[in-house]
């Protein structure tokens, strides 16, 4: 059972301490680290990611509208991934925003039959699978899930402070893709709920919600708070609206049509936040600092002391560790068998079990063309052992479509044996016919090579 933690926020009387989003919002993130509710990428800076966001997904499932819509808008953020996947699991249009409104305005999700639906609401998926959809498409959202850092039971939402879940709200306005009907949810964690939240932080342009999500509950707002109109282009920068060009392309639209798209004159304040790590990080294990003097002695003084703190330096960083084989004695690597005595004749010298085998001389090389870049190289060795015309050494370059046969000398052994070798024109003869693809057209085409001294080989013993 999780512990729900609600919590009203008060103005201060100090002016320096007063309350602001930026306040509550380092609240909650540090509250995420101390209760160790945080998961990757950590709580820092963004929508907190959360142990219990399945369960929370799941409860989307209860809502009374969620059954009868046809459409879905879930933010981009990684708590909501699984929201995008329930959405998907049960027959739901799904549509996620374009991360920070980039290239288009959303990206319309579908299962496509090859990746599955926990790859598919991934970045990579919104990134590679995702449809583009653009102002001038038509289509409506009956259900937008948004993330969100600090939420009331009143319906005031704090995001993460960027103010792109508040853009894509007001474009979507502005083209009718959402209307009063559509239904706006927060998922989050029990801890992120307050009770109440101060009132003057909130502007025209924040976006209330109407339902609460968490793993252990559903919060419905009751009274609902009024919601934006559309674009305040008052309030945007000119940086801004340069960095989007979803906002380009409706700042055009409404000077056509004769609208006030009269920009704020000042520039966004951007707020300097520190550095902050929600994992411990491992402190450097060796360090190039000279250790401080003991027993009030001077560093700089030279002499002894001077010589001394050198060497302590010296010591404390690691040396690269050197391997060397060591040789095998008698006792470890070559025990006698009693039985044969102390007759060690047979037992081969050291460093002989490392001695590479002598290759054949090679007496003649054939050119294999017209290689199906499909084949492999086990396929044609496997055709030549059955016609019995096994070469020694292969050179393969079956992907350019060619490859070198080595034939060695025939062995003294095969000779006594009176075992004919095998003639050239007989195995060049045995190689055209062979057709290591059944669909190939073409049989293999074979030449004599000049005899090679030097040549990259492959051991056809080892394919």
């Amino acid at each position: 059972m999780v512990e729900t933690t609600t919590a009203v926020v008060e103005k201060p009387a100090n002016e320096a301490d007063a309350v602001t989003k930026e306040s509550i919002r380092e609240e909650v993130w540090s509250n995420f680290i101390k209760n160790k509710i945080a998961l990757y990428p950590g709580p820092y800076f963004r929508i907190p990611n959360f142990k219990g966001a399945e369960k929370a997904a799941e409860k989307l499932i209860e809502l009374p509208e969620f059954k009868d819509i046809k459409s879905v808008e879930v933010n981009p953020d990684k708590p909501l991934e699984p929201s995008r996947r329930v959405v998907l699991e049960n027959g739901k249009e799904l549509y996620v925003p374009s991360p920070r409104i980039q290239g288009c305005l959303l990206k319309k999700l579908a299962s496509d039959g090859v990746n599955s639906i926990r790859k598919i609401v991934t970045r990579w998926g919104i990134e590679n699978v995702g449809i583009k959809v653009d102002v001038n498409d038509k289509f409506h959202i009956d259900m937008l899930v948004l993330g969100s850092v600090a939420v009331s039971k009143d319906g005031r939402r704090i995001g993460k402070g960027s103010g792109f879940a508040d853009i894509e709200f007001a474009v979507l306005k502005e083209i009718n893709a959402i209307d009063d009907s559509t239904i706006i949810v927060t998922v989050v964690h029990d801890t992120q709920v307050y009770d109440e939240l101060p009132k003057e932080l909130f502007k025209k342009y924040d976006v209330p919600v109407d339902y609460i999500v968490t793993p252990t509950t559903i919060i419905k707002v009751e009274n609902k708070l009024p919601r934006p109109e559309g674009i305040y282009w008052d309030i945007l920068t000119e940086t801004r609206v340069k960095n989007i060009d979803v906002l380009q392309k409706m700042k055009e639209k409404h000077e056509s049509e004769g609208r006030d798209t009269t920009l704020c004159a000042t520039e966004e304040t951007t707020v300097v936040r520190p550095k902050r790590y929600w994992f411990r990080r491992r402190p450097r294990r060796f360090s190039g600092k000279k250790p401080k003097a003991q027993n009030g002695d001077d560093p700089q003084a030279g002499g002894d002391d001077e010589g001394q703190n050198e060497k302590q330096v010296a010591e404390r960083v690691r040396k690269p560790r050197r391997f060397s084989r060591r040789p095998r004695s008698q006792s470890e690597g070559q025990k006698s068998n009693p039985e044969a005595g102390d007759n060690n004749e047979n037992i081969p010298p050291q460093g002989a079990r490392n001695k590479k085998k002598k290759s054949k001389p090679i007496d003649y090389s054939l050119l294999v063309s017209n290689i199906g870049k499909s084949v492999r190289v086990r396929e044609l060795k496997n055709a030549l052992i059955e016609k019995g015309i096994k070469p020694n050494n292969i050179t393969w370059r079956g992907w350019k479509g060619f490859c070198y046969l080595h034939y060695a000398k025939t062995a003294k052994k095969q000779v006594e044996e009176d075992k004919e070798p095998f003639a050239i024109d007989s195995v060049i003869e045995i190689i055209q016919e062979l057709k290591l693809n059944p669909t190939a057209e073409n049989n293999l085409n074979v030449k004599i090579m000049e005899p090679i001294t030097r040549i990259e080989t492959i051991n056809i013993t080892a394919v």
